[in-house]
């Protein structure tokens, strides 16, 4: 599929280049947009998950998939080209328009026609599935191993203890899970996974997720896909240099935004306009987090959202309906759906308290009404934006929201981190969930 990808870039550039200036030299910023191209599109493919052949389960979700890709792809060409005035990229609006016609053509040739054949030609040999350690109702292992029959092309083939060749010999898992409870399905994932291996779950608890990971759905069950990763030194290193070169990146060019909102904030109620509370970070340790004040100040509601927070726990509230909105401030209120009441967290980054993506650090109190299976989520360091933040926020009740979590603290690599800090953008660009 990297292959494909690289002739369809590649075919789409020369073809877009030689209409367009009638195959004249290559000149250096040719040399350099070639460049950009096929990094920007690899990328948003890998983000995309392109590269992931279990989707052609369902080859319409792949068309989608490309879809989104060419859009963003485009946008961000667009968007580069006028903040650096053009200074590396073609500014030939004929050719510009050309590749981008000419690309989403190719690509979906290759991808929509040719990758499936191979795909179904390839697995067609029982020897080149990927064995799977099956996971669930006995009574379920015959007719899954029906369905992977007959959809060859997703290539998998199941074994269990009964099955010839035994559970040693597999490559992945596959867990198909009954369970109705968010916490006791994450203790079937932490007993059945396997670090370094790829983790395939069944379960109808995944339809209440917004998360779009299913690559495929059976008898209404959605199937999502990750590898348990355990800790790597080298990672965090990696994470701490990004954190710091981001975060600094980020506030120096925001910082006229910090003047505008600090008057903004004076000029709209009393108070400080940094607002200082304590949160529990990395092991329950508590740190000062920072945020710009959106609420009124000294409105002394503590003990009331403690127990808000308390029915978010206990009766499944979407957090987002537990927040008292006449506490919050007019300017406040655009503060919070723009998510920068958030902006000074970045200061919070840079002095290690917290990293760009991981889950949200806890109050105190919050984390005293955790459940046991909750506490997990404080085993990472927390971040600015995570799974929860790009696929719920405000619109999940807690046990949805903290499983997102877990699934994070399971699957956390940079290649992760790199795709959340991508959808955290139009996340907060479109206000999802903010409240």
């Amino acid at each position: 599929m990297f292959f494909t990808d690289i002739i369809a870039i590649v075919a789409s550039f020369l073809i877009a280049r030689y209409i367009r200036f009638h195959g004249e030299s290559i000149i250096l910023n040719q040399w350099t947009t070639f460049g950009f191209i096929i990094v920007l599109l690899l990328l948003v493919e890998h983000f995309y998950d392109l590269f992931n052949h279990y989707y052609y389960a369902q080859v319409g979700r792949v068309f989608f998939k490309i879809v989104n890709v060419w859009i963003i792809a485009f946008v961000i060409y667009v968007v580069v080209g006028f903040l650096t005035k053009f200074y590396f990229l073609i500014n030939s609006r004929g050719f510009i328009f050309l590749f981008f016609i000419i690309y989403p053509v190719i690509i979906s040739l290759l991808r929509m026609v040719i990758i499936p054949l191979v795909l179904a030609s390839f697995f067609s040999n029982q020897e080149k599935r990927i064995i799977c350690k099956y996971v669930g109702p006995d009574d379920r292992f015959l007719s899954l191993c029906d369905f992977f029959e007959h959809n060859a092309i997703i290539g998998i083939k199941l074994t269990s203890s009964e099955t010839n060749g035994g559970i040693e010999n597999f490559h992945e898992v596959f867990l198909l899970s009954e369970k109705n409870d968010y916490g006791e399905l994450y203790k079937e994932i932490q007993k059945f996974g396997v670090q370094g291996k790829r983790l395939h779950v069944a379960s109808k608890l995944l339809n209440e997720l917004s998360l779009n990971w299913e690559w495929c759905k059976i008898d209404n069950i959605p199937i999502i896909s990750f590898k348990l990763n355990g800790y790597r030194k080298w990672q965090d290193t990696v994470r701490r240099v990004l954190d710091i070169i981001l975060s600094s990146l980020f506030l120096i060019t925001v910082s006229p935004l910090f003047l505008i909102v600090t008057i903004a904030i004076k000029l709209d109620s009393r108070g400080p306009v940094i607002y200082k509370q304590k949160r529990c970070g990395y092991n329950g340790n508590e740190f000062t987090l920072y945020k710009f004040r959106s609420m009124y100040h000294n409105n002394n509601s503590t003990k009331e959202r403690e127990l808000d927070f308390k029915d978010f726990i206990e009766k499944k509230t979407a957090k987002g309906k537990v927040i008292n909105t006449a506490e919050i401030t007019t300017i406040g209120k655009v503060l919070r759906r723009a998510s920068i009441d958030e902006f000074p967290q970045f200061i919070n980054v840079l002095k290690g308290n917290m990293t760009l993506i991981g889950p949200r650090p806890p109050i105190p109190y919050e984390v005293k009404y955790y459940k046991d299976w909750h506490k997990d989520r404080l085993k990472v360091k927390p971040g600015i934006s995570g799974l929860w933040q790009v696929y719920g926020r405000g619109s999940m009740p807690c046990d949805s929201s903290i499983f997102l979590d877990l699934l994070y603290t399971l699957d956390r690599s940079l290649s992760l981190d790199l795709k959340l800090m991508f959808q955290t953008v139009p996340a907060v660009l479109l206000g999802k969930g903010a409240y």
